[in-house]
């Protein structure tokens, strides 16, 4: 397992929500340096936790439908079906889930007929049921960091202890704080008021 600390965390929270963002502004909302953000987004990059960076683009601002394709399989042949999935282009995401009613979930774009017509471009031998579900509103979509994943060392920016479970995550000036319990959380508050009143 790959560990991170709470300045790569820091890092790619920032990169999640804005990857064009540059490395001088995230150095100066994480407290650090150009070099040192460079570094660690190499490092990630080399293990392999960046994939790549990419755009968000509203699809329904340019016309292009959004759809679920549902694909209950054989057992045998989701492997196969997966792999002939993954080489259409309108195929954005795939899944293969544990349910033994749907074995492959994918998200698909572009114009109603190309999505309706990769049931022709897949071999259906062993293929019980397709659906394609038309999405009409997208309420939530994007990736958040698990932080209470074990894989992940955060320290509470209040007592230092290192975050069992769930962190508290707080922004103070567009500056990203993690806290192991919401009285950490309070107190930092307090103490940071207090400072900033002073300035």
């Amino acid at each position: 397992m790959i560990e991170l600390d709470n300045l790569d965390v820091k890092i790619l929270a920032h990169l999640q929500s804005n990857s064009r963002e540059s490395f001088q502004e995230i150095a100066k909302r994480c407290l650090t340096s150009v070099p040192t953000v460079k570094s660690r987004v190499d490092r990630m990059l080399e293990l392999g936790i960046i994939n790549k960076f990419t755009i968000d683009i509203d699809n329904s601002k340019l016309g292009i439908t959004e759809a679920i394709l549902l694909v209950n399989a054989k057992p045998g042949a989701v492997r196969r079906i997966t792999e002939e999935l993954r080489g259409i282009e309108e195929v954005k995401e795939l899944y293969v889930t544990s349910d033994s009613d749907t074995a492959i979930v994918s998200r698909v774009a572009g114009d109603m007929q190309r999505i309706l017509a990769i049931q022709e471009k897949i071999d259906l031998t062993d293929v019980n049921n397709i659906r394609i579900l038309s999405v009409k509103n997208a309420f939530a979509k994007g990736s958040t960091i698990p932080l209470a994943s074990s894989s992940i060392i955060l320290t509470c920016s209040y007592c230092e202890k290192k975050v069992t479970g769930d962190a508290v995550r707080k922004k103070f000036d567009d500056k990203d704080y993690f806290f192991c319990c919401t009285t950490c959380q309070g107190e930092f508050e307090k103490k940071y008021t207090k400072m900033v009143a002073r300035i």
